[in-house]
């Protein structure tokens, strides 16, 4: 299939702060839900960007992008947020340019060539060094060190939790996809999840469910300080390499 000009083009992202990198980008915002789903819709740089925000895991993101399958015809579906790293030389920050999403049981899709190609250059003019390689997705977080290099005997070289429904979707309608993420945690870099102060669904922290973890466990607060430096890094990544691309998408 021969690429042509990409026009219409939605994003997904997973959570709040995943989509903050591309809201910055847009004016004129047309803020609205479809079928329980968040959406924003604008015009940037004569395309238009339609950034959805689908909640946590490959359950949501499928019927994310169904919805909006149904709803409109896209030139691109663009999978983005965070990722864990799973070579142990990325760090906080790095970006990752997909060239596949694969699933455990070895099923792949992979990411359009000239998308690629573009959004490489895309992170270049912004100052970035992109990775390029497989992107694994999970349907459960990998907490330890031990489930990311198991998940690193797939050949990826990053693990996300959205990306291969979404590529599943984008295939089924013949539509080019693409993905880019940033990662947030490293390679040996252990995620607590004991306190149960994050909603598996959004991924939105509990306020009362934090404050409380925080009176047993006072040691937590240097946790959660890395943890939101890691975040910082990864969404500056992220909104470093969106204001080059959707400024010549």
């Amino acid at each position: 299939m021969n690429p042509g000009p990409v026009r219409r083009i939605a994003i997904f992202a997973a959570l709040q702060w995943e989509c903050r990198p591309v809201l910055r980008q847009m004016r004129q915002v047309r803020r609205d839900n479809l079928a329980g789903l968040l959406r924003w819709n604008a015009e940037v740089a004569d395309v238009d960007v339609t950034l959805v925000k689908t909640g946590v895991g490959m359950e949501r993101a499928d019927r994310a992008a169904r919805t909006l399958c149904a709803a409109q015809r896209y030139d691109l579906l663009l999978s983005s947020g965070c990722a864990g790293a799973l070579a142990g030389d990325l760090i906080p920050g790095d970006l990752v340019l997909a060239e596949a999403v694969v699933l455990a049981g070895g099923e792949s899709w992979q990411t359009q060539p000239e998308h690629g190609r573009q959004a490489r250059a895309a992170a270049e003019r912004a100052g970035l060094r992109p990775r390029i390689g497989g992107i694994f997705s999970s349907p459960v977080v990998l907490a330890t060190s031990d489930q990311k290099r198991a998940a690193a005997g797939s050949g990826a070289i990053a693990v996300e939790m959205e990306g291969a429904a979404i590529a599943r979707v984008a295939a089924e309608h013949d539509i080019p996809f693409g993905a880019v993420r940033s990662i947030l945690d490293p390679a040996e870099t252990r995620l607590d999840q004991s306190g149960g102060f994050v909603d598996p669904a959004t991924g939105s922290v509990r306020p009362l469910a934090l404050a409380g973890h925080l009176l047993r466990h006072p040691s937590a607060f240097a946790t959660l300080r890395e943890m939101k430096k890691m975040m910082d890094a990864a969404e500056s990544s992220l909104q470093r390499f969106f204001s080059q691309y959707l400024a010549s998408p």
